[in-house]
């Protein structure tokens, strides 16, 4: 009898011992990735002399990319940031900039395979010495896909620290 309950115990510890260490079913299949989708980002320093005069107030910056797709520019996110030369932060544009007896006011449009950096004042005739004011200066685009877009409470896109924290975008 004692035999029977020995060999009754090392039964189940077997098929106890069988249970845990077992890989069970595999389940279904995730939904596929973002192939090759990414977060888009990129550095350039502002020139005053490559701005180009509109009108008695207003001189537009063309940079002509190739990045911006349809599906970005319509459900994504294309954000701007400046940088004054020789600081370390980052302001989310548009950004206005009081100089003189003007405000100045730069901000940034943009459509399929280009983004162009706009700057605008509010005194005629103004247009040399407001393109000066970012002269050297750096602009910060990031370009976020529809489908890469992080929703929640509480993020701040204007802050570009915390967006490049959000996503793991490097400088």
């Amino acid at each position: 009898m004692k035999s029977l309950q020995s060999l009754f115990i090392i039964a189940l510890s077997i098929s106890l011992t069988g249970c845990i260490n077992s890989v069970g079913p595999q389940g279904p299949e995730g939904p596929p990735g973002a192939d090759g989708v990414q977060i888009y980002t990129s550095t350039i320093t502002i020139f005053a002399d490559d701005f180009v005069v509109l009108d008695e107030f207003s001189s537009v910056n063309e940079f002509n990319w190739n990045i911006l797709d349809e599906e970005t520019v319509d459900y994504g996110l294309v954000m701007g940031y400046l940088r004054f030369d020789g600081e370390t932060a980052w302001h989310a544009l548009p950004f206005s900039v009081p100089f003189e007896n003007d405000l100045v006011n730069l901000r940034y449009v943009f459509d399929i395979d280009s983004f162009d950096l706009v700057v605008e004042g509010e005194v005629a005739n103004n247009n040399d010495a407001n393109e000066a004011i970012f002269d050297g200066d750096d602009l910060r685009v990031v370009a976020i896909p529809p489908n890469l877009i992080l929703k929640g409470k509480g993020i701040d896109y204007r802050n570009y620290e915390a967006v490049a924290e959000l996503y793991g975008l490097e400088d």
